[in-house]
């Protein structure tokens, strides 16, 4: 489930962002996703992995892109 190891990465540079701004708590998420994921299992993932952190709740917003790219375009952070 290459899905499972995509999330994790995508979290790592959540997380990492977000305490590089000193940030209390993400908000929002902004990711592009390329069509060779399964973007419904990407959210539940994310979601689910981001348990107990401070990215916990955040708004997960994904746009589906060609190709089989994965990146973090944007955060909201407190």
């Amino acid at each position: 489930m290459h899905e499972l190891a995509a999330a994790q990465d995508v979290l790592k540079v959540v997380l990492e962002t977000a305490q590089a701004q000193q940030a209390r708590r993400v908000t929002a998420i902004s990711l592009k996703v390329g069509r060779l994921y399964a973007i419904d299992q990407m959210e539940s993932l994310i979601a689910a992995l981001a348990e107990g952190t401070i990215a916990e709740g955040a708004r997960l917003e994904i746009e589906s892109v060609p190709g089989p790219g994965l990146a973090v375009e944007s955060l909201e952070v407190e």
